[in-house]
């Protein structure tokens, strides 16, 4: 059997589309090779900018950092992968997670595992409503996740709440149970069967809410 290894990350750059609010990336040079024997960047963005994982911190208060988060959570062996495709701001329902799994128990979720939700948002990313009116999950599908005790919720899209949800009411069930985060991942659909290794690695930032990540699956 061979190993398909796939990138699950959207690319950095100063046009990548951001939540409202939020800067733009800013790379600023540095250090020039022909000056100084090497080259080097600055940058500025959001924590929470492409591909990026949130932190229990990021909404609940006096919760862990990124950096705090045990560091077995980011390889994960278990992930499962739920194709339920989703149009502007309708939601994944506890309903539409049940049917997706598959009568074997090895499509079943089970405790740990990781939920990798392919919606088909990612399609979307060049048009302007890409941030603003994404599909996302109910508060019934997170609160469905929670009682099977996942390791983390991932998405296709920009963001677990719909684009209308201004109360990230889905973000508050799912972190405040030390469930992880992980928004804007692509290529989903390259893969062949449903369960898979998925490893994410986001950067050890202290006391900070979340870090871009670059994920990384393995079928």
């Amino acid at each position: 059997m061979v190993m398909k290894v796939i990138d699950l990350t959207l690319g950095i750059s100063s046009n990548i589309k951001v939540f409202s609010g939020s800067p733009q990336p800013s790379f600023i040079k540095w250090s020039k090779f022909d000056v100084h024997g090497y080259d080097s960047e600055v940058m500025f963005m959001s924590t929470h900018t492409g591909t990026h994982m949130d932190a229990p911190s990021h909404f609940i208060s006096g919760t862990a950092t990124i950096d705090k988060i045990d560091v077995n959570r980011f390889v994960c062996n278990n992930a499962l992968l739920l194709k339920i495709e989703k149009e502007s701001n309708q939601t994944i329902s506890r309903n539409d997670i049940i049917s997706c799994e598959k009568d074997g128990d090895w499509e079943k979720i089970k405790e740990n595992d990781t939920i990798v939700f392919f919606t088909g948002w990612e399609s979307q990313i060049g048009k302007d409503n890409y941030i603003s009116d994404n599909p996302g999950l109910s508060t019934d599908a997170a609160k469905y996740l929670v009682e099977k005790k996942v390791n983390a919720v991932a998405i296709d899209g920009p963001s677990i709440d719909t684009g209308i949800d201004n109360s990230f009411k889905v973000h508050k069930i799912l972190l405040s149970n030390d469930i992880l985060i992980i928004e804007n991942l692509c290529n989903l659909e390259k893969f062949d069967s449903r369960r898979f290794t998925l490893i994410i690695t986001p950067l050890k930032l202290i006391g900070i809410s979340g870090s871009p990540v670059r994920a990384i699956g393995i079928q």
